[in-house]
Order: C-alpha cells, then structure tokens, then sequence
C-alpha cells in the first residue's frame, strides 16, 4: 500500500514538472507571478508595460481564465499628435485605447504619464459609447510606481461613465488605466482629463457625456470647465 501511495505521489510530481516546462518564463514579478513572452507582450500592448508588476496571483487566474489574449485584438499608437486617434501624445502623457474582442469586446484606455505632474487633484477618465452598451462597472487603477490603488468614483450615464481619480503625490511612472466590457457594435471614444489646478471630488464629477466635450467625452460645468486640460481623446471600433 505504501508503495502504491508513493507511485501515485511520484506521477503527480512529474505531471507538475510537465506543467511548470511547458510554460517557458520570460519574466517574473516580484508577487512571484511569472509570465510567458507572448503574455507579457500582450498584456503590455492591451494595458500597458509594467502593468505585469502589480499583478498578483489571483489576477494572472482571472487574466488566463478570461481568454482575453484568443480575443480581436487592435491597439494602435500615432506619435504626432491628432485630435482624434486611436492613441495621442502631447509632451507630457499618452492615451491609448485597446480592444479584445470574441462574444462582446474589453475595453483597456490607459494615460500613462512621461514625467510627474505638478499638480495632484482629482483627474477623469472615461468613455462615450455609441452604437454600444456598457457591461458591468469599470475597473480603474491608479499605478504610481510605488502604490497602486483602485477609484469607485464612477459616474454612470446611458451613453457611457466617468470616473475621478485622486492623483498621488509621490512616484514617477503615473499611469490611469480603466478597464471595461461592452457589447460588441458601434465605437468606443475615449478621454483622459488632467486637472491643471486643485478641484474637489464633487466638481470633478460636473459633467455630462458629449461627443462635443472635451476629448470627445466629458461636457464640464461650472468650476471643471475651467480645471480640466481638454486633451484630446481616442476612439475605436468594436
């Protein structure tokens, strides 16, 4: 009996093996998630590069589980500024917008920030939706390159949502990533707006959606018309 029980303990121990060689580890992060090439690629081109360091165990099952990465998958970058694209630039920061698609489409907008802005209030981000219908609630991260924190500051219309981000004081690799489903059909417009001086939570949110607003999205009122920096925004067809 116990050499059946140490048989049985020894093929368990090499079907493991066999899982672990199967999967040749390109990059490890340090919540000891390790990721393949081709999952790092994407995930860099889906949300953006370094989003693989805050991820921990839990998020690679839901990554892997989701089959995200058999999806459409489009994300494209324009280096010259546009006033509308499916990714801008300005000196300062970039916006992306990324799309997997198979039954219904999730959808990644991510700023990422080349230096540390000056001023650290409450930004927006969200998305108009044409032609499409929003699935459940955004996912919103605020990554700083030392913390990482979630926003629930979502403001939901029929057209779309927006969600205020508190900005953190310290850290140099600033990027605001919202990640959401939506049904597939019609197009996606994205927008990511910076506050240029200090605004409470409750002003931040004074908008409505707009393909008139700023970056195609928000339509301020009252003290955020003036607050917000009117960058363009991306669009894409899902």
């Amino acid at each position: 009996m116990l050499k059946k029980i140490i048989w049985i303990s020894f093929i368990v121990f090499v079907i493991q093996l066999q899982n672990v060689s199967a999967k040749e580890i390109f990059y490890q992060n340090e919540n000891g998630v390790s990721f393949a090439k081709e999952e790092y690629e994407f995930l860099s081109k889906m949300f953006w590069d370094g989003c693989q360091d805050i991820m921990t165990l839990n998020d690679y099952d839901k990554f892997i589980e989701s089959k995200i990465m058999d999806g459409e998958f489009e994300s494209k970058e324009l280096i010259i500024p546009v006033t509308r694209a499916t990714s801008i630039s300005d000196s300062n920061k970039s916006l992306k917008i990324s799309k997997s698609c198979s039954t219904n489409c999730t959808i990644s907008i991510t700023a990422s920030w080349k230096g540390n802005p000056t001023i650290h209030s409450y930004d927006v981000i969200g998305a108009y939706l044409s032609g499409t219908v929003l699935q459940g609630n955004p996912i919103t991260t605020v990554s700083s390159g030392i913390t990482s924190t979630t926003s629930n500051e979502i403001k939901r219309f029929s057209n779309g949502f927006g969600v205020s981000v508190k900005i953190p004081n310290y850290g140099n690799k600033l990027v605001i990533n919202t990640v959401f489903n939506v049904s597939k059909g019609g197009t996606v417009y994205g927008s990511y707006q910076h506050a240029m001086k200090n605004i409470s939570l409750s002003d931040s949110k004074n908008y409505t959606l707009s393909r008139n607003g700023f970056g195609g999205v928000f339509d301020f009122k009252g003290t955020a018309f003036s607050t917000y920096d009117r960058m363009s925004g991306v669009n894409i067809s899902v």
